[in-house]
């Protein structure tokens, strides 16, 4: 039995890691569980070094989505469609965090068009690539992020001055509400374990800890370190002298879709986070 009920309220995807995602109305699981198109690409910097918003904040300005296959990157009023597949093979640094050191991944360069855009944006010689399965599915890395709509509303609560795109800032692939469409109790995904849609059950990973990249402003690319000063107070409150978490991450059963208004059993671990 359900220890609560709610629904899904948005979804969203990120084709390119650190850069902006689409809302998308269903998101499909792949059969490891994984969502379908789901940072499947990456940037890299001069130096060979796979990177991210935190390093270029105006990486926030490139928006992804997939048509079909195919990435579609729209920033500063110019759009470009880069094929799926084929470019020159690639071995680039990646840092692993277990290892403290860095892995050599496989990628693919998207380019000259796509470097040319990303440089336009960000002022620096960056790279867009696409990502090998093994790159894609490093043993630390999460498949699907999980952020309950009170979580959010407190977030705006707790900042010394209103911000906007907290969803966006904060990167969610599922945003959960109510049951019946209003807010859930704050920071409920804290305790949860598990979430079944139908058939479908998300299992709990781990939390999420928060870097910097929740004080880029979606709109300017800009950083805003006051948004971060808010989530670190709302977590030192909830978990004190642990590394500052909103949200957490998840992974699917197996094979199945994720729907905007789909009913959500939540089964929550009340012992404790």
């Amino acid at each position: 039995m359900a220890d609560l009920i709610a629904r899904i309220a948005r979804l969203w995807r990120y084709p390119i890691k650190s850069c902006a995602g689409e809302a998308v109305d269903t998101l499909q699981l792949d059969a490891d569980g994984w969502p379908v198109g789901d940072r499947g690409w990456g940037v890299v910097d001069a130096g060979g070094e796979l990177t991210w918003m935190g390093a270029h904040p105006r990486l926030a300005l490139v928006h992804a989505r997939l048509v079909g296959s195919d990435p579609e990157l729209q920033a500063l009023g110019r759009s470009l469609t880069v094929p799926g597949d084929g470019g020159d093979a690639l071995d680039v640094r990646g840092w692993n965090g277990e290892r403290q050191d860095f892995d050599v991944l496989q990628v693919w360069d998207a380019g000259e068009d796509a470097a040319a855009l990303l440089k336009t944006v960000t002022g620096e010689r960056l790279r867009l690539v696409r990502l090998s399965i093994e790159a894609q599915r490093r043993p630390f890395l999460n498949a699907l992020h999980v952020v309950g709509n009170g979580s959010l509303q407190s977030w705006q609560e707790a900042l010394a001055q209103p911000l906007t795109g907290l969803a966006q800032r904060a990167r969610p692939n599922v945003l959960l509400c109510a049951e019946d469409g209003g807010e859930l109790p704050p920071f409920i995904e804290d305790i949860l374990s598990e979430a079944r849609i139908g058939d479908l059950t998300l299992r709990r990973t781990s939390v999420c800890v928060r870097c910097v990249m929740p004080t880029v402003d979606p709109a300017t690319g800009e950083p805003q370190p006051l948004a971060l000063d808010a989530l670190t107070q709302l977590s030192a409150e909830r978990v004190p002298g642990a590394p500052v978490q909103f949200g957490i991450y998840a992974r699917g059963s197996g094979a199945g879709r994720l729907s905007i208004g789909d009913r959500v059993e939540l089964t929550l671990h009340f012992g404790g986070t």
